[in-house]
């Protein structure tokens, strides 16, 4: 594994993940680049003829997208960039970031996918960029309202905090969804616990406080039209699944994008880490999404 820490991390997943993940890790380097003074780092992979943007979710890294990539890559070049923590965390500056990395990378067509909090900046992205974009995929994600928690929930306690006692509480009470928990197949699901615990594991204060605000700008902030993507030529899909802690939000998804395709996961695949825990499932519907089936 990569480090002694995370071969404690990891201790419980079978022989042939380790290697698998072993061999990720030393197969895929990440390119590192300076955007406004803050380091952005990405996986720049593969050397097919389409590029495929891969956006992770909130408060993980580009190595969320680990299974993908590796399916992928043998037919697209994926860029897989993990969000730092940023000084002012703001849609706008993810965004800009991103448009600095594709500048950087001579990319001007591309596939996205966004993924939960990933969703969120893809589809600002998409406004702001929408004749870069071929494809889209918004997965197990939602839209701007006043309903979310990230609207309602005042996270300023972990801002006044002193580091040490905001890790130490974001470690105490993040915990996987019991519905991701819940998986009729054990094959990835052990290796989504060492995962999520890890991740919660190295998650800085600043990184902590990145995603919060983040997310509530998107709430609080954005305000989105069903006429928005009109002039749009390219094509969309919306992925959730029926055990989904945003499945409350899918209507309201199917309201905001009325040309998108849609499709809703089974129970027991993983939940809202689908992709993590049920990977060739979520793989094989993206692939026919990315392939026009």
């Amino acid at each position: 594994m990569r480090d002694a820490r995370t071969e404690r991390f990891y201790s419980t997943i079978p022989t042939a993940q380790k290697a698998f993940v072993e061999h990720f890790y030393a197969a895929h380097a990440q390119k590192s680049l300076d955007v406004n003074g803050v380091t952005w780092e990405y996986l720049d992979a593969g050397t097919g003829p389409r590029v495929l943007l891969l956006l992770h979710g909130g408060f993980v890294a580009f190595d969320m997208w680990i299974h993908q990539i590796v399916a992928f890559e043998q037919d697209y070049r994926v860029l897989a960039p993990t969000c730092p923590a940023l000084p002012r965390a703001t849609m706008r500056a993810y965004a800009d970031a991103l448009q600095a990395i594709l500048r950087e990378e001579g990319v001007e067509r591309l596939d996205v996918m966004g993924y939960s909090e990933g969703g969120l900046i893809a589809q600002c992205f998409l406004r702001d960029h929408p004749a870069m974009i071929d494809k889209a995929v918004l997965a197990h994600t939602f839209y701007p309202s006043p309903t979310s928690r990230y609207h309602r929930y005042n996270f300023n306690l972990f801002r006044i905090l002193p580091a040490f006692l905001t890790e130490l509480i974001f470690r105490r009470f993040a915990k996987p969804d019991k519905e991701e928990l819940q998986h009729d197949s054990t094959e990835w699901l052990e290796w989504f616990r060492c995962y999520f615990q890890e991740q919660t594991h190295r998650l800085t204060k600043d990184r902590i406080v990145t995603h919060i605000d983040l997310m509530t700008d998107f709430v609080r902030n954005y305000h989105f039209h069903p006429d928005d993507l009109s002039a749009w030529d390219g094509r969309l899909l919306i992925t959730v699944s029926a055990d989904d802690v945003v499945l409350p939000y899918f209507e309201g998804m199917k309201r905001l994008y009325p040309n998108a395709a849609y499709h809703m996961f089974e129970k027991g695949l993983g939940a809202h880490s689908i992709a993590l825990i049920s990977p060739e499932v979520f793989n094989r519907r993206i692939r026919q999404f990315l392939e026009g089936q």
